[in-house]
């Protein structure tokens, strides 16, 4: 199972990530929003960044949590290429992330300036989770 798929979209750019568990998919979706504009293979993700969010839904999770992950990286400068988080639960996300600077680095994709509510689902599937996100770029 990849961690991760890109969806055509006309002016954005999504994704749908998949997982054997809900914190994995969480986990690979922010994997892939930062990959999509970073070739991560390089990145030496020594700094770290903790992350509590809370929401009403699973879906208002996931963009609370990636939301969190960007801001902080655009106030750092940082290129996040790891992730852990503890089994999603009430609402409520603790987790984890690390990176390097993002500065000097090619990127691989127009940045992404906003994670959106449009199209968004997070849902059991055959084998886990799968979490479809779309970006505005």
């Amino acid at each position: 199972m990849p961690r991760y798929e890109v969806l055509s979209h006309t002016a954005d750019t999504g994704i749908v990530a998949s997982g054997a568990s809900l914190a994995e998919a969480f986990e690979n979706a922010a994997f892939g929003m930062f990959d999509l504009v970073f070739d991560l293979s390089g990145i030496a993700a020594t700094e770290e960044y903790r992350v509590e969010v809370e929401a009403e839904s699973l879906g208002e999770l996931l963009v609370a949590w990636l939301s969190a992950l960007l801001t902080e990286a655009e106030i750092r400068g940082l290129a996040f290429a790891r992730f852990v988080v503890e089994e999603p639960a009430g609402g409520s996300l603790r987790g984890a992330a690390w990176g390097g600077s993002a500065a000097g680095m090619e990127l691989r994709g127009p940045p992404v300036k906003a994670v959106t509510y449009h199209d968004l689902a997070v849902e059991s599937a055959p084998g886990g989770w799968r979490a479809r996100v779309i970006f505005d770029v």
